[in-house]
C-alpha cells in the first residue's frame, strides 16, 4: 500500500465520520465505485473507530489488516510447529511455536507475514525489523533466534518467547510502590537507551510492548515499525512511514511529531516513555482521547498540555476527572501503588511532576533527548539529588542537600520549609486579589534574597560546625530587618510579616506579635485601610491574639478584617469565609455559642460553594462547627462533621500534618465525653505521634495533646500515669507560652485534680488558684472553664474546712455548669455532691436535698 493510496483511504474515512451509518454506505459506494478493496478498507476503519479503544489502540500496523486468513495453528514452519496464535498485526501474526525437528526442545515466538500482505514494501519492512532485532543484544530486549522462508516463500523469524504481563498490569497486580515502579521503569529506559545507542528508534513504545515476567525481568518487544536513524536513504519504507498520510503509530502513546508525520528522533521514544511513566504513576493517560480522528488527535496531543500527575490524582480524588473509558477511583489507584490516598498526591508532587512533564513537552528539543537522560533524572530524584527537569535554583539545591543530610541540617530544613510555605501562602492569596505582577515580582525577589541569606546562616561552612538553633536563626534574621530595606517600606513590611508568622508557628508568640504589629503599621501607613494586604495582616494578628489568649483583641481584629474584606470583595469570597470562620472560633472560645453557630454555618456553606467538599478550608469549617455542636450537646450532628473533616484532611495531607492532628484531637475529645475512653486514647496517641514528628518535644501543640492524653488516662483510673503526663504537659506549656496564658491553665487544673484524687490537697491548692486566676483574666465568669476550676478548687478547699469560700466556689460552679446543657456531667456530679455534703455539714438539709434532686436528672 503506497502513501497515495493511504491518503485516499484517510480522506474518505474523515469525511464519513460525522455521517449516519446509512449515509456512510451511500457515500462510500459512490466514492469507491467498483473498488471493493477501497470500500472495505474505509469501512473497517469506521467500524474500528466506533469501538471503545479504537483501531489504533491495537498494534500500530493493524491499520493495514483486511482479513486474518486461514488458521495456521498446527502447521510446520521451518523447524517449528505453530502451537497458538498469540498476537496479530497488520502485516503478520505472531505464534507460540515449538521446535519440531527433534534436535532439542524449545519454545519461541514466531512472526510470519500474512498471505496477501507480501508486497514489496511490506517485505522490506519485515526484513528491516528482523535486521534491527539481529543488531540488538540486550538482556531486556527480546532477542532474535532464527529466521527463514516458509514452503511457499514467505519470510518468518523467531524470537525469544516472553511469558509475562504488560508492565502496567504487572505493577498493579503486585501493588508496587512509586519507588518500585520507578526502579522498574529505569530498566525499560536502559533497554531503550541501548537501542538508541545502536541508532534504533522504536516508535511504538507502550505497556503492551513492555512485558515483565513472573521473576520481574523486563522485556522490550515489537520493533515492527522501528526506525534506523540515518537509514532512510537505504530504507525507502522507513521514510514512507513518516510522511503525512501514512501515520503508523499507537495514538495514545504517539509523540506530537508522529501525529504530525514529522521527522522522528530519539526524543519521540522519550515522549512515549513519558506517557508510560504517567500511566504507571497515576493509572490513567495524560490525555483524554475521546476519538482517534486525525484532527482530534492533533488538537489534543499537539496542542493540549497534560496536567501534572499530582494534579490528576487530585482531580480523581474529588471526582472531577471523567474519561470516556472508566476512570479509576482514588482508593483503587492508591491501593495498587501500596500507599494511602493522601500520600500518593504528595509523593508525585514536585520532582516527579516535573520529570513527567519534561518528557511530555510538545517540542522535541525541550524534552530529554535520550532515554538515558530520562533515566538519569529519575535516578537523581531517587537519590535525593537535584533533577534537570526542575529549575536549578539555590533554594531547590539546598532543599535536596538537606534531604541527603537530614540529621545535621534538621533545624535549617525546618526553617526553610516553614518560610517557603508562608511565602507561598502570601504570594498565592495576594495574586488572587488584584493584578499587581510587578509589585509581586519585587516582593518575591526581596523576600527570596532575604530568606536565602538567612538560610545560609545554617550552612555548616558558615557556622564552622557550631550548632545553630531555630531561635538564633530567627533572631539573626530579625536583626537584619533593622538595617535592610529601609528605603523599601512595603517590602520591609512583607518580610516582617513572614518573620512574624514563622515566630508564631514555632511558638515564639511575643516575638511574633512584635513583628506582625510593625508590619501592620507600615502597611496602614503606605496602603491605607482599604487594602487586601491590610486585611490579611489583621487576620494574621487576630490568629496570634487567639493563641496568646487575648480573645477580646482577637475578636476586634477579626471584625476589622471582615469589614474590609466585605467592602473589597463579594460575599462569596475565600477571605470573607476565613474571617467568618475564625471570628466564630474566638466567640466559641469565649463561650458565646449562640453567636458563633450561625457564623460557622455561613462560612462552611460559603466554602462548600467555592471549593467543593474535598478541600482544606471546608474540613477546617467542619472541625470547628462539629466542636461547637459538641459544646451544645448535639452529638448526632457533631460526630459526622468531625469524622468527615478528619477524612478530608487525611486525604489531602496524609497522617503527619498539624491539621490532621487537630481533627484527631477534636474527635477524641468528643469520644471522651461519650465515655468511649479506649478509642479516644488511641486517637490522642496518634495525634501526639504526628505532632512529635512535626514539632519535636517542646511545642505548645505537643503540650496540649499530652494534657488531653493525661485526662483520658485519669478518667480510666490510672492516677499515677496521669500525674506524670500532666507534669510533662505543664513543663512544656510554661516554657513555650507567655506567663499567664490560658492554655497553661488546662495542665494546672488537670494536675490539681490528680493531686486531689491522690490525697494531696495542700499541693493541689496553689495550682488550682493559679488556674482560676488565669481563666478569670481570659474568660467571663460564666464560662464553663472558669466554673470547672471553681468546682475543683472548692472540692480541694472543702477538705481543709474553708467553708465560706468553699460554698461560694461550689455553688457558683454548680449553677454555671448546669446551664451548659449537661455537657460536663461528671464535673456537675462531683461539684453537686460536694455542695450537698457541705449543706448537710452546715445544717441545711433542705438545700442539700434540692441539689441531690437536680443531680438525679443527669
Amino acid at each position: 500500500m503506497d502513501a497515495r493510496r493511504w491518503q485516499k483511504i484517510q480522506n474518505l474515512f474523515e469525511a464519513a465520520l460525522d455521517m449516519s451509518p446509512s449515509e456512510q454506505i451511500v457515500f462510500l459506494r459512490k466514492e469507491c465505485g467498483d473498488d471493493t478493496e477501497l470500500f472495505n478498507e474505509v469501512a473497517s476503519l469506521i467500524k474500528a473507530d466506533k469501538k471503545e479503544q479504537g483501531l489504533l489502540d491495537s498494534p500500530a500496523a493493524e491499520m493495514f489488516e483486511l482479513s486474518t486468513g486461514a488458521s495456521m495453528v498446527g502447521r510446520l514452519v521451518g523447524a517449528y510447529r505453530l502451537v497458538e496464535q498469540i498476537a496479530s498485526g497488520g502485516m503478520g501474526a505472531v505464534y507460540l511455536a515449538e521446535r519440531a525437528d527433534g534436535q532439542f526442545k524449545q519454545q519461541v515466538a514466531l512472526k510470519l507475514i500474512k498471505r496477501g500482505m507480501d508486497s514489496e514494501e511490506i517485505l522490506r519492512r519485515f526484513e528491516s525489523e528482523r535486521q534491527i532485532l539481529a543488531s540488538l543484544n540486550h538482556p531486556n530486549i527480546s532477542r532474535l533466534i532464527d529466521g527463514g522462508l516458509t514452503d511457499d516463500g514467505l519470510p518468518f523469524f523467531t524470537m525469544e518467547f516472553v511469558d509475562g504481563k504488560p508492565i502496567d498490569e504487572y505493577c498493579d497486580e503486585r501493588e508496587l510502590t512509586i519507588e518500585k515502579r520507578l526502579e522498574l521503569f529505569l530498566t525499560v529506559c536502559e533497554a531503550v537507551q541501548y537501542a538508541q545507542q545502536n541508532l534504533v528508534v522504536h516508535r511504538d513504545l507502550k505497556p503492551g510492548n513492555i512485558m515483565v515476567t513472573a521473576d520481574g525481568t523486563v522485556k522490550l518487544l515489537d520493533f515492527g515499525i522501528a526506525k534506523l536513524l540515518g537509514g532512510e536513504l537505504h530504507n525507502p519504507l522507513s521514510a514512507d512511514l513518516t510522511r503525512t498520510g501514512l501515520r503508523v503509530m499507537t495514538p495514545g502513546y504517539a509523540s506530537p511529531e508522529q501525529v504530525r508525520a514529522e521527522v522522528v528522533t530519539t526524543a519521540s521514544d522519550v515522549y512515549s516513555l513519558g506517557v508510560i511513566l504517567y500511566r504507571l504513576l497515576t493509572g490513567i493517560s495524560p490525555y483524554n482521547l475521546s476519538s482517534y480522528a486525525p484532527l482530534e488527535l492533533e488538537k489534543i496531543i499537539c496542542r493540549t498540555d497534560p496536567q501534572k500527575p499530582s494534579t490528576i490524582i487530585g482531580a480523581i480524588a474529588i471526582g472531577k476527572e471523567k474519561r470516556v473509558a472508566e476512570t479509576p477511583t482514588l482508593e483503587s489507584v492508591s491501593r495498587a501503588r501500596g500507599t494511602q490516598p493522601g500520600r500518593l498526591r504528595r509523593r508525585l508532587a514536585g520532582d516527579i511532576d516535573n520529570i513527567c512533564l519534561m518528557a511530555l513537552r510538545k517540542e522535541p528539543g525541550r524534552r530529554y533527548q535520550t532515554a538515558g537522560q530520562f533515566a538519569d533524572d529519575i535516578r537523581k530524584h531517587l537519590s535525593g539529588h537535584p533533577v534537570v527537569a526542575r529549575k536549578d535554583s539555590f533554594g531547590y539545591r539546598t532543599e535536596k542537600f538537606i534531604r541527603r543530610h537530614r540529621t545535621g541540617l534538621l533545624v535549617a530544613a525546618v526553617i526553610f520549609l516553614v518560610f517557603t510555605s508562608v511565602v507561598g501562602f502570601y504570594t498565592a492569596r495576594l495574586s488572587r486579589e488584584r493584578d499587581r505582577a510587578q509589585l509581586e515580582a519585587s516582593k518575591a525577589k526581596e523576600i527570596s534574597d532575604f530568606l536565602t541569606g538567612l538560610f545560609e546562616i545554617a550552612d555548616p561552612n558558615e557556622s564552622r560546625g557550631d550548632t545553630i538553633t531555630v531561635r538564633e536563626i530567627l533572631d539573626r534574621g530579625a536583626a537584619r530587618i533593622e538595617t535592610e530595606l529601609t528605603d523599601q517600606p512595603l517590602n520591609r513590611a512583607n518580610i516582617m510579616a513572614v518573620v512574624g508568622k514563622v515566630y508564631h508557628q514555632l511558638g515564639f508568640l511575643p516575638k511574633a506579635d512584635t513583628f506582625l504589629t510593625r508590619s501592620l503599621q507600615l502597611r496602614l501607613e503606605f496602603l491605607g485601610h482599604e487594602h487586601p494586604d491590610v486585611s490579611l495582616l489583621l487576620h494574621d494578628r487576630a490568629v496570634l491574639m487567639y493563641d496568646m489568649g487575648e480573645y477580646e483583641r482577637s475578636e476586634a481584629l477579626y471584625r476589622q478584617a471582615l469589614e474590609i474584606d466585605r467592602r473589597l470583595f463579594q460575599d462569596d469570597h475565600p477571605a470573607v469565609a476565613a474571617d467568618l470562620n475564625d471570628l466564630a472560633a474566638v466567640l466559641k472560645r469565649q463561650g458565646r455559642f449562640d453567636e458563633a453557630q450561625p457564623l460557622f454555618e455561613q462560612a462552611m456553606e460559603m466554602r462548600l460553594r467555592l471549593f467543593g467538599e474535598v478541600n482544606a478550608d471546608v474540613a477546617h469549617s467542619m472541625n470547628h462547627l462539629g466542636g461547637l455542636l459538641v459544646n451544645l450537646g448535639e452529638y448526632d450532628k457533631a460526630e459526622p462533621l468531625l469524622r468527615q473533616g478528619l477524612k478530608i484532611r487525611e486525604t489531602l495531607y496524609g497522617e503527619n500534618h498539624v491539621e490532621v492532628a487537630a481533627s484527631l484531637g477534636k474527635l477524641a475529645s468528643f469520644l471522651l465525653l461519650k465515655g468511649e475512653y479506649d478509642e479516644a486514647e488511641l486517637l490522642y496517641l496518634k495525634a501526639l505521634k504526628s505532632l512529635h514528628k512535626l514539632f519535636g518535644d517542646n511545642h505548645h501543640y505537643v503540650g496540649g495533646i499530652i494534657a488531653s492524653l493525661a485526662n483520658v488516662i485519669y478518667l480510666k483510673g490510672d492516677i499515677k500515669t496521669a500525674e506524670s503526663y500532666y507534669r510533662k504537659s505543664l513543663n512544656i506549656m510554661r516554657t513555650t507560652l507567655p506567663e499567664g496564658h490560658l492554655f497553661i491553665s488546662r495542665s494546672l487544673v488537670g494536675l490539681g485534680q490528680v493531686m486531689l484524687e491522690s490525697g494531696r490537697p495542700g499541693e493541689a491548692e496553689p495550682l488550682l488558684r493559679e488556674a482560676l486566676a488565669v481563666r478569670r483574666r481570659a474568660l467571663t465568669e460564666e464560662h464553663w472553664q472558669v466554673a470547672e476550676t471553681m468546682g475543683v478548687l472548692g472540692r480541694c478547699l472543702q477538705i481543709t474546712s474553708q467553708d465560706e469560700e468553699v460554698e461560694r466556689l461550689l455553688s457558683g460552679s454548680f449553677k454555671v455548669l448546669r446551664e451548659q446543657r449537661g455537657l460536663h456531667k461528671r464535673n456537675i456530679r462531683l461539684t453537686g455532691e460536694s455542695l450537698a455534703e457541705l449543706y448537710d455539714k452546715t445544717g441545711r438539709a433542705e438545700r442539700a436535698d434540692s441539689v441531690r434532686i437536680l443531680l438525679t436528672g443527669l
